[in-house]
């Protein structure tokens, strides 16, 4: 006998029917409504591995989660925390304020390096990679390494 043994109401199959049918949901999703589905209708867990090339464990996870928290979230994954901000609004106003200030003399327009190079002298910030630059300049649409996209302030 399974230890966790998946019991869906009329809704909930139907729910899932629709979502499996619809088709344009994520792989992931689909593939644990299918378990959640075929466990209900008394499969096995070997079977329902082999039938939708998964294995035997991620079908008694499936299972467990749906018993112990229900089937949204065994749809769907809870969000997760992620590594900390590495600039807080103050750092990325000042990013932005160098990013469109004149570059330094020896240079036609700022690079990220450049970039990285005068927060870590200004201690702005202990250390920063050039991704991380680049990503908060271009999510503001700040593209100084670019002639054409350069707006200088004076001083």
């Amino acid at each position: 006998m399974k230890q966790h043994t998946i019991q869906l109401s009329a809704r909930e199959r139907k729910t899932l029917r629709a979502l499996i049918k619809r088709g344009t949901v994520n792989a992931r999703v689909m593939k644990r409504a299918q378990i959640v589905l075929q466990s209900h209708a008394g499969r096995t867990d070997a079977a329902i591995a082999e039938g939708l090339d998964s294995t035997t464990r991620t079908v008694e996870r499936i299972r467990k989660k749906y018993v112990k928290k229900g089937l949204k979230a065994t749809l769907i994954d809870a969000p997760r925390p992620g590594a900390k901000p590495v600039f807080n609004e103050k750092q990325e106003a000042r990013l932005v304020a160098i990013a469109c200030s004149t570059p330094p003399e020896e240079a036609i327009r700022w690079t990220i390096e450049l970039l990285r190079d005068r927060l870590i002298k200004d201690g702005v910030v202990d250390t920063v990679s050039v991704g991380t630059i680049h990503a908060r300049l271009t999510e503001r649409g700040i593209k100084p390494w670019l002639k054409k996209n350069v707006v200088h302030s004076e001083g």
